[in-house]
């Protein structure tokens, strides 16, 4: 249909967001697609309503799953009159012109291949986590329109394009729901491996373990965004982690004083006692950050903890204000995200 397809895409977003529901993408088993348009910013809305408007046509998107029965209705005006089945309907998806929707593809694979329907105790597990993810984006930037060899000048500017309050409200708005829904069909409809016990097993999830899957990751995107809204709320554990790397720093400098001093032949014992000063202060600091940041996410991983402050450190330098700004966006963003995992899990039959 050659109408304005923009100003519908539009209107079923709002109605969507308005009704809580879920975008459904249509798409076979076999090949999942969408269509995608390049945008940056959402688009304005039409001056003028399309013809078909005027003519008193109503437009009535599908939402079903991509796994239903298509539905035939006979037209009122000839009850016994067999009707052809109408075409799936194709719902456009603006695409970012740095965040592609190929993103959206990658960030669902990321969180199937770490799902274990069922770990080594019995238990379901996901092995998703935010070191995972930074880890996973940080070998290769899957998704995102960069050029050139340099990776580390890549994902500089990757977060300087994404990590801005404003434009990670737009990337949400924009592949949220349409992740959503890829999420789940992929899931259902894709075979792949997965842990099973002591097994491997190359198959689609059923719906309970999708269901499983999604309040997992849930869990898990919460305590996240606890952690970024203490970033963004409490300046001074950002600062405490610039304090770890600094004696971190001091740490180095009294081993290379102390290596000199042994391969020149002189005393080292003032060089060792300000080695191991250096390092005490450092492990002090260390447990001072994740001391702070236990206290808003009680289950996280020190580890974890440890590696976001640092995380967050390096993403704040010269631009504090700002980029803690950028940390409670994604904290309300991942607060969202959560919500609809379980939301959709609650759905799921």
């Amino acid at each position: 249909m050659k109408q304005n397809r923009t100003a519908l895409i539009l209107i079923v977003c709002a109605a969507l967001l308005a009704a809580g529901a879920l975008l459904m993408l249509n798409r076979t088993k076999e090949d999942p697609s969408s269509v995608r348009v390049e945008v940056t910013q959402p688009a304005e809305p039409p001056a003028k309503a399309p013809d078909w408007v005027d003519k008193g046509q109503e437009a009535k998107p599908d939402y079903s799953a991509a796994t239903a029965e298509p539905e035939t209705t006979a037209p009122a005006t000839a009850p016994k009159a067999a009707q052809a089945p109408e075409e799936p309907q194709t719902i456009e998806v603006t695409e970012d012109k740095m965040v592609t929707f190929s993103f959206v593809e990658s960030l669902t694979d990321f969180l199937l291949q770490r799902f274990q329907p069922r770990n080594a105790n019995g238990k379901p597990d996901s092995l998703a986590s935010a070191v995972a993810l930074n880890k996973y984006y940080g070998r290769e930037l899957d998704g995102f329109a960069v050029s050139g060899n340099d990776i580390g000048a890549s994902r500089k500017a990757v977060y300087d394009y994404v990590f801005a309050p404003g434009m990670l409200k737009t990337l949400y708005e924009i592949y949220a729901p349409a992740f959503m829904v890829h999420l789940v069909d992929t899931a259902a409809t894709a075979e792949r491996n997965y842990v099973v016990g002591e097994a491997t097993e190359t198959r689609t999830l059923t719906t309970d373990e999708i269901k499983v899957m999604l309040r997992l990751n849930a869990q898990r995107i919460e305590r996240t965004a606890d952690v970024f809204h203490a970033f963004a709320d409490d300046p001074s554990i950002v600062e405490t982690a610039g304090k770890y790397r600094r004696a971190a720093k001091a740490v180095e400098r009294a081993n290379g004083q102390l290596q000199a001093a042994m391969a020149e032949g002189k005393d080292s014992g003032e060089a060792s006692d300000r080695l191991k000063q250096a390092i005490l202060f450092r492990e002090r600091t260390r447990a001072e950050v994740v001391e702070q940041l236990k206290k808003v996410c009680q289950p996280c991983p020190e580890s974890e903890l440890f590696y976001l402050s640092q995380w967050a450190y390096r993403r704040t330098l010269g631009q504090s204000e700002e980029k803690l700004k950028a940390f409670g966006a994604a904290a309300d963003i991942m607060d969202d995200l959560a919500s609809r995992f379980r939301a959709k899990a609650e759905e799921l039959k």
